[in-house]
C-alpha cells in the first residue's frame, strides 16, 4: 500500500465510524425517545400503538452525511499527513 494512501484510507474509515454514530444518534435515538422499537433489518420504526415512524427528512439526513463525511474524512487525513510529515523530519 502507498505510503500516500494510508492517511486517506483512515480518514474515510473514520468518517463511516462518524456516520454510524451520527445515524444512530438521530434515527435510532428518535424512535426509541418516542416510545418505539428499531428494527435494524428494514430500518423502521414500530410505535407502541402499532404504527411505522415515517422519517420525513431523509433527503437532508443524506446530505448530512455527505458533508459529515467529507469533512471528517479530509480532516483526519489531514491530520495524520501532518503527523506524518513532522515524524519524517
Amino acid at each position: 500500500m502507498n505510503r500516500n494512501s494510508i492517511p486517506t484510507f483512515v480518514g474515510v474509515f473514520v468518517s463511516l465510524l462518524v456516520i454510524g454514530l451520527l445515524h444512530r444518534f438521530i434515527v435510532v435515538d428518535d424512535c426509541l425517545d418516542h416510545g418505539g422499537v428499531f428494527n435494524y433489518e428494514n430500518n423502521t420504526c414500530l410505535l407502541t400503538n402499532g404504527q411505522l415512524q415515517e422519517f420525513s427528512l431523509v433527503s437532508m439526513l443524506i446530505l448530512l452525511y455527505a458533508v459529515v463525511g467529507f469533512v471528517v474524512s479530509y480532516l483526519v487525513a489531514t491530520t495524520i499527513r501532518k503527523y506524518l510529515k513532522s515524524k519524517a523530519k
